[in-house]
C-alpha cells in the first residue's frame, strides 16, 4: 500500500510524506505527481532564486 500523509500547521505550513509501494497504477501516479512537483519547483527556483530555494537531501543507506 502507498500511504500519503499531509500535515498542515496553523500557520499554513504543509508537510507531505509518502511511503510504501504497490505494483499498481496508483503507486506510479503518486510517484509521478510528487516527482514532477519537485522538478517544477527546482525549475522555478532557478528562474527566481531571490524568491525560492529548493533543498534536496539524500538519505544515506
Amino acid at each position: 500500500m502507498t500511504e500519503v500523509k499531509v500535515t498542515v500547521g496553523q500557520d499554513g505550513y504543509m508537510r507531505i510524506e509518502a511511503e510504501g509501494h504497490t505494483k499498481s497504477v496508483v503507486c506510479a501516479s503518486v510517484s509521478t505527481l510528487l516527482q514532477s512537483s519537485v522538478r517544477f519547483l527546482q525549475e522555478l527556483s532557478d528562474q527566481y532564486p531571490e524568491d525560492l530555494q529548493v533543498t534536496i537531501e539524500e538519505q544515506g543507506n
